[in-house]
């Protein structure tokens, strides 16, 4: 399963820029190629929003900003992390481009090329304690 924030459950959304702080995640699920839309029980912490995925059997997940905190969980966990750029993209548009590997895979060694919390300092508020 693929893990997409968004902002709302409506038709036609698109990737949120948020990822700890988003509501909702878009899950897509390869088998039936559907979307099914489940909220963010960690929203507001990114390191609990991490932890919720893995526990949501989630296998991948993409974003536009995320703070290492999050990122340490992630990868920690064993998911596969896609950096989707700043502005926000359609859903099945994300999914076409991972079919495709069209976008960046993120893990340790280029991490802190693709990792930008979003906030205004540039710190990270995700709840690790950096």
């Amino acid at each position: 399963m693929i893990a997409i924030p968004v902002d709302s459950a409506t038709p036609g959304v698109k990737s949120s820029k948020l990822f700890g702080n988003v509501p909702i995640f878009a899950i897509y699920r390869p088998v039936d190629e559907e979307f099914y839309f489940t909220t963010n029980q960690g929203a507001g912490d990114g390191v609990k929003t991490a932890k919720q995925l893995k526990e949501w059997g989630v296998k991948s997940v993409v974003y536009s900003y995320m703070g290492e905190g999050p990122f340490k969980v992630l990868n920690e966990d064993g998911l596969n992390i896609y950096y989707l750029g700043k502005e926000p993209m359609a859903l099945f548009e994300i999914i076409r481009k991972l079919k495709a590997h069209a976008l960046v895979k993120v893990d340790a060694g280029n991490a802190q090329s693709y990792l930008d919390p979003g906030t205004e300092t540039g710190a990270c508020r995700c709840g690790c304690n950096n």
